[in-house]
């Protein structure tokens, strides 16, 4: 087989991947890691067409070809009959590798351009990435990815995130929220930047925690750390059923400081909560809230710390109705 016949075989196995990739059952996530892994020039082949498809300019002008017949390569043809978009794009893309215009060792060597993830308040999503690690992205959350051929690298921005993690000794996939660091190689974990911490949660395998110039820490499967603002460290065990009820919008609080617990409220409220006096994060709350009903969640915490709700200008207010609260004492 030529080299260009080689070109055409990878680029044609992506575009069909890249079509297909909203709908993979978790055994063809599997052989999708499979593909990716069996070679670099599959991994940079899947990552550019995921990179160009977002190409708002250029997903026009593919529309606008759709009806045109293409005869450099035939891709898998879309449900609705012509080309989709990911084929044409695969098209394009070969013809400039076998024009000479970009080398496939170029794609292969070069970083991927960064990603940005996001989410809107009340809605949840999951992306699966060029190496076929998974980020599940809390409610209200903000991610950027920015892979290389030697390292998986994630910018949490904002909020909160599951990785799944594909297994690559050699490409170590790393977190950053804030100053802390998490690195991974293949495992399930969590990481959330809530209020003015970062909370690092493992549902499965080992994870290396790193803030500053503080020696890491290691963090295995069952285990939560949470860092704060002033470089204070606090952990602990995590309940067995900890990943379903992420899974199911819930949040799960032992003795959590209700400041977190409002934080992580309002990346599903349309209104904003606002804890009336900053005093009252301290408090601590235990209990199981169904994040994506916080008026529930908020009439039950209010009851169960003596709180009073106040709504006002658009905002949901938590205030003390006396001066001191029923026996609740701060984190110390």
């Amino acid at each position: 087989m030529s080299a260009n016949d080689n070109d055409l075989s990878v680029m044609e196995e992506a575009a069909d991947w890249v079509d297909r990739l909203a709908e993979l059952s978790d055994a063809e996530r599997g052989d999708l890691a499979v593909w990716l892994n069996a070679s670099p020039e599959h991994a940079a082949a899947f990552a550019a067409l995921r990179h160009t498809l977002r190409d708002t300019a250029l997903l026009e002008a593919v529309d606008r070809l759709r009806s045109a017949p293409v005869e450099t390569l035939a891709p898998r043809r879309s449900a609705v009959g012509g080309w989709s978009p990911a084929g044409l794009i695969a098209a394009s893309l070969l013809v400039m590798v076998t024009g000479g215009l970009l080398g496939a060792r170029l794609i292969v060597h070069r970083a991927t351009p960064p990603i940005e993830l996001a989410t809107a308040v009340g809605a949840r999503a999951d992306h699966v990435l060029s190496d076929a690690s998974t980020v599940r992205l809390n409610a209200d959350s903000h991610a950027s990815v920015a892979y290389s051929r030697s390292a998986r690298d994630i910018y949490l921005r904002k909020g909160d995130a599951v990785f799944e993690v594909a297994k690559n000794p050699r490409r170590p996939f790393n977190v950053m929220a804030g100053d802390a660091k998490v690195t991974a190689v293949g495992t399930v974990f969590e990481v959330d930047k809530v209020g003015d911490a970062v909370e690092v949660r493992v549902f499965e395998g080992v994870v290396r925690v790193s803030q500053g110039a503080a020696s890491p820490r290691l963090l295995r499967q069952g285990e939560w750390l949470l860092l704060a603002a002033d470089r204070t460290a606090s952990r602990g065990r995590l309940p067995a059923d900890s990943y379903d009820a992420w899974r199911g919008d819930w949040l799960e609080a032992d003795s959590m400081p209700l400041k977190y617990v409002v934080a992580r409220l309002n990346r599903y409220s349309p209104q904003s909560l606002v804890l009336r006096d900053p005093e009252l994060g301290a408090l601590r709350v235990t209990g199981r809230f169904k994040l994506d009903r916080p008026s529930e969640a908020l009439a039950m915490i209010s009851s169960l710390l003596n709180l009073k709700v106040e709504k006002a200008g658009g905002r949901i207010y938590l205030a003390s109705p006396t001066p001191t609260q029923s026996g609740r004492s701060p984190r110390s």
